[in-house]
């Protein structure tokens, strides 16, 4: 059973605050010193054995026996990818990818330039030249994930793109992952999953290419990887367990409530589902749905999702809830009320906004066009979803004509001696005394 949280009155006061937050502690960060441990010691073997350190980690993790020419997926593999899975299925990865590329081709960032006394400044952006991505396999098949983390990267200009994702049992990568590479005329994919496969799109080996950036999803030993990593290279982010907060009133319907909290709990069992609401009505009805919901369905993670880290909060008034939703800053905000709209105002902090009735979650996933790689764990309150600017490094330009020197010059020199930077000071006078 999820837990309750009541606030009374119209002062959200830090004891709720507290509450709210105290709810929130599944920090993959807190990761046992053993993980930690032994994500650094792969890192490091890689580092140094490169293919072979790969390929032994391969064998002991994941029980997968290769020679290095088999870690990439051949290009026959990719081709015909597409005919060995159904048209009906394929077309909608089509589709799906038209949407993404569509809603992330308005995300392209412009250069720009301004002249003013002899000074031109301005921005240049440039693509990344590399970026790894992971994509999670295995036991799943994640196409969305490729869809979201390629489409915005190709728009952005990036010139190569490796892909990293587990095979099955079967030595192989889901059929349908490598039908969305195709669509996307992606053709460097490779058999590596884990911490091993971020090590190895950061570092390089004699197979895998060292990459400018790391994007994806993944484990608890893919996120701390990226973050022993970054700094040698750039990452998207750090995400952890997926989460959604649905605001409603008591004009949502509860089975539609019900169903939006279990979709997001059976992605694992530390997903967090939350319910902020001003209607005790509904809460009842709610839970009675989600009962009724998990006993039809087998769902054994969501199950054990929402009664560890299913969260109602009962407010007095939906302003509150979106006080609440602010605290928490959520990776899917649902807003569920008769008045959806004119609340999107008032929210701060969240990954990605659904409105209404009908714009379920899911949709945002797969196939309306925002990305669903989204900042989780509170990160919302400062950073961003995936987007083309994910892919570009940007440069400032200034050039200075004579004049431009005479007008800033001295202002410069005045600046740097007062900070004790004799030689800064003299690098433009001996400019303006030419």
């Amino acid at each position: 059973m999820a837990r309750r949280i009541d606030i009374v009155g119209s002062q959200l006061n830090k004891e709720y605050e507290e509450k709210i937050r105290a709810r929130l502690n599944r920090l993959y960060l807190e990761a046992d010193d053993n993980t930690l441990n032994q994500v650094r010691k792969i890192i490091k073997r890689i580092i140094k054995d490169k293919d072979a350190a790969l390929l032994d980690i391969l064998k002991q993790i994941e029980g997968q026996e290769f020679i290095a020419s088999e870690l990439a997926v051949s290009q026959e593999m990719i081709e015909s990818s597409q005919s060995q899975i159904e048209e009906d299925l394929l077309n909608s990865l089509r589709e799906a990818a038209q949407r993404i590329r569509d809603y992330h081709k308005e995300q392209i960032p412009r250069e720009w330039f301004i002249e003013k006394d002899g000074i031109k400044s301005g921005l240049i952006v440039r693509p990344i030249e590399k970026v790894g991505i992971y994509v999670p396999g295995g036991g799943a098949s994640y196409p969305s994930s490729l869809l979201m983390n390629a489409i915005p990267a190709q728009i952005a200009g990036v010139k190569e793109i490796v892909i990293c994702t587990p095979a099955s049992s079967d030595g192989e990568v889901d059929k349908v992952v490598l039908a969305a590479a195709s669509l996307l005329g992606l053709k460097k994919i490779y058999k590596v999953g884990g911490a091993q496969a971020v090590a190895a799109m950061a570092y390089g080996t004699e197979t895998i290419d060292k990459v400018d950036k790391i994007t994806g999803p993944g484990n608890i030993y893919v996120t701390l990887a990226k973050k022993e990593v970054n700094g040698a290279v750039g990452i998207d982010m750090l995400a952890g367990p997926s989460e959604v907060l649905i605001l409603a009133d008591k004009k949502a319907k509860p089975e539609i409530v019900a169903a939006d909290l279990l979709a997001q709990a059976e992605h694992g069992s530390d997903s967090m589902s939350i319910l902020v609401t001003d209607s005790e009505e509904l809460v009842d009805r709610v839970e009675k749905e989600i009962n009724s919901l998990l006993s039809s369905e087998s769902g054994d993670k969501a199950r054990r999702s929402w009664d560890k880290f299913g969260l109602i909060v009962k407010v007095d008034d939906i302003s509150m809830g979106v006080e609440v939703l602010n605290i928490i800053a959520p990776e899917h905000v649902l807003i569920y009320a008769e008045n959806s709209e004119g609340l999107v105002g008032d929210v701060k902090s969240a990954g990605a906004i659904f409105v209404g009735e009908n714009s379920a979650v899911a949709l945002g996933d797969y196939a309306a066009g925002p990305n669903h790689t989204l900042p989780t764990m509170g990160n919302a309150a400062f950073s961003a979803p995936l987007g083309v600017e994910d892919f570009v490094k940007k440069s400032s330009y200034l050039r200075v004509s004579k004049a431009g020197l005479e007008k800033i010059g001295p202002m410069t020199e005045q600046i740097a001696e007062a900070e004790g930077l004799q030689a800064h000071a003299n690098s433009v006078r001996m400019r303006r005394n030419k």
